[in-house]
């Protein structure tokens, strides 16, 4: 029985000539390896800003919302609503100043109180009907 030729030419072990090929190192992948590190510390940095610039702004957001807590709960019930899409008013609200968040925020609050004030009239409309409902008989 003859055994193929190629069998006996891929051999398992190396030659001398495969392993100093593979061996090769030259300066020019240290200046890669270099160049490659330098790239990282320089995205380091511009990520850690972006991090400092990103976390800045939340904190921003949330003294805002804390200033105008009527006008965050109604624009918020107008995102639930889908009146307003939640990005433009995360995005867009805290630019339009203070004095003008101030006065929008009063005005939140006085319809505040007066959907409060119709809430307690529904409220007792109610209980008014069930009464008389129960005093027919």
């Amino acid at each position: 029985m003859a055994v193929p030729v190629d069998l006996l030419n891929n051999s398992d072990s190396s030659s001398d000539e495969d392993l100093s090929d593979s061996e090769t190192y030259s300066s020019e992948d240290e200046s890669m390896e270099e160049d490659a590190s330098s790239n990282s510390e320089i995205t380091t940095a511009k990520e850690t800003e972006t991090k400092r610039s990103d976390e800045e702004d939340e904190e921003e957001a949330e003294e805002f919302w804390i200033r105008y807590p009527y006008l965050k709960n109604f624009l918020s019930t107008s995102v639930a609503q889908g009146l307003i899409p939640e990005y433009y008013v995360i995005e867009r609200a805290k630019l339009i100043g203070d004095e003008k968040a101030k006065e929008l925020n009063e005005r939140g609050k006085a319809l505040f109180l007066r959907d409060l004030e119709a809430c307690k009239d529904k409220c007792e409309l109610i209980a008014s009907a069930i009464i008389a409902m129960k005093s027919v008989k």
